[in-house]
């Protein structure tokens, strides 16, 4: 069974002008795949991370997730599901400044009432495995955009959701920032087994996923493998995003 198995999926913004958002998409994630959405500004990947999320609705179709159509729960269960199956890592990291960063990270688990023991213990192997070990009494302003956004994976997958969703990760960062961040979540990915949906536009960082989905006009286009060569993967990458009029910037081959 898949992670994510996302259905006919539509939404429609009603207004003087109804908006197709998304168009009956259809898709599915297997378990411990790293998988990129992405397509055109305004082509709806956000609205579909959104509706996946559980922060939007959608009009029709249905989103599982684990097994479980959460659009079915009331609002009380909804928020218990979305914290307990799903982790966020976003552009600008979300991260409370009136935190250090050890709080920041063990916040998923402070809010499902985890005893401090297993807190500890669960603190100590991601910040190992994230290279964060260092920053744990740093407030977020102390440190970097790179290592922010390291922090908010930690965050991300302390509580091992089914389904880690990253919207734009490396959206604030430079690009060796961003090439750091990637081969963590990459990392993450490959380790822990994280299945991990990614929304951007950087062709450098959908080259890490394992499948790249393209939509455009909120449609599913097509999809692409990595296979062995990341090299090959981001040049197919470049041009699929070229033919769907999408801004492939700041896309260097050096930086492979």
């Amino acid at each position: 069974m898949p992670i994510l198995d996302v259905h006919n999926l539509s939404k429609i913004y009603e207004g003087k002008v109804s908006i197709h958002a998304l168009n009956h998409i259809r898709f599915a994630v297997e378990k411990g795949e790293f998988v990129g959405i992405m397509g055109p500004s305004g082509s709806g990947k956000t609205t579909l991370l959104n509706v996946i999320a559980t922060i939007d609705e959608p009009t029709s179709g249905e989103v599982m997730i684990n097994g479980r159509d959460p659009k079915s729960l009331g609002r009380k269960d909804k928020a218990l599901f979305r914290r307990k199956e799903l982790g966020f890592v976003f552009q600008h990291f979300n991260l409370l400044d009136t935190l250090t960063v050890e709080e920041n990270v063990v916040l998923p688990l402070t809010l499902a009432g985890f005893s401090v023991k297993e807190m500890e213990a669960r603190l100590v192997n991601v910040a190992e495995r994230l290279g964060i070990s260092a920053l744990m009494h740093k407030r977020t302003y102390e440190i970097s955009g790179g290592q922010m956004q390291r922090v908010a994976i930690a965050r991300a997958m302390i509580h091992r959701p089914a389904l880690i969703l990253a919207d734009e990760p490396t959206g604030s960062l430079d690009s060796k920032s961003s090439g750091e961040v990637m081969e963590m979540l990459a990392e993450v990915n490959k380790a822990e087994g994280a299945t991990v949906l990614m929304v951007t536009h950087d062709a450098v960082a959908a080259s890490f996923c394992h499948r790249v989905i393209f939509i455009k006009d909120g449609r599913f286009f097509s999809e692409m493998y990595r296979g062995s060569s990341r090299g090959t993967f981001f040049q197919g990458i470049i041009d699929m995003l070229s033919l769907l009029g999408g801004a492939s910037h700041d896309v260097s081959a050096n930086r492979i």
